[in-house]
């Protein structure tokens, strides 16, 4: 099995090539911080754009067993703000530059796709009033997350897509917290729904765009990825 781990190694990186120098295949820091809050700008402001001037009338589409099962929960979102957060902290931990160029690659991919989609065939989910009858902290929450964003944009969610894909790329880096990583955003995107905020749909939706832009952007990894997980296994 570790022969077969290296021979994976040894075709991602073409054969007898000679190994790069360590310092020049990291990137710094104050980079990695400044590409990020870069797409992030970004994001934001398509997101917003699309969000405030939808192409077309905004369908409203019909709730189904899920939505009714896990109900909404005011709590929930300090676990949605929590899903929002965690990619922009996974990707600074993203120092390795093959994985980052690919990772951020595979990001504007299934961004794109989730525009074309928000574009061509706008969804909304009307939102419940939510009371300031909760703490104060919990109501501030709520205030910040109306103030910048709208009921639109639901199909498919770009807060369960960028999620994904940061932390698949975080992942090849860092192998040994794959497992915590999965679990932990398994348990909040639930959040997505339980606030109001997304269909369960969405995060199927969500789901697919994350894969589709994976499987473009960052295919020169999961060798890399194959030959870590045989290598542990022998």
């Amino acid at each position: 099995m570790r022969e077969a781990g290296a021979v994976l190694r040894r075709w991602q990186t073409g054969g007898m090539r000679p190994e790069p120098d360590p310092a020049a295949a990291h990137v710094a820091l104050p980079t990695r911080m400044a590409l990020v809050a870069a797409m992030a700008a970004a994001n934001g402001a398509i997101y917003l754009a699309i969000n405030l001037h939808p192409l077309s009338t905004p369908r409203i589409l019909p709730a189904g067993a899920i939505e009714a099962a896990l109900g909404r929960h005011a709590w929930t979102i300090w676990p949605y703000w929590l899903l929002l957060l965690l990619a922009p902290m996974l990707a600074v931990g993203i120092s390795e530059r093959r994985v980052l160029v690919a990772t951020l690659r595979s990001y504007a991919i299934a961004l794109g796709l989730n525009v074309a989609i928000w574009l061509a065939w706008p969804t909304r989910l009307p939102r419940q009033a939510w009371p300031d009858a909760h703490d104060p902290a919990t109501a501030d929450a709520w205030h910040l997350l109306l103030a910048l964003d709208r009921d639109t944009n639901c199909f498919p969610s770009g807060h369960v897509t960028i999620p994904i894909v940061i932390a698949a790329g975080f992942c090849v880096q860092h192998p040994g917290l794959r497992r915590w990583v999965a679990v932990l955003i398994a348990v909040l995107l639930p959040s997505v729904v339980t606030t109001g905020q997304h269909y369960a749909v969405d995060i199927v939706g969500g789901a697919a765009t994350a894969c589709a832009g994976l499987a473009f952007g960052a295919r020169e990894l999961w060798p890399r990825a194959w030959a870590e997980r045989l290598e542990r296994s022998s």
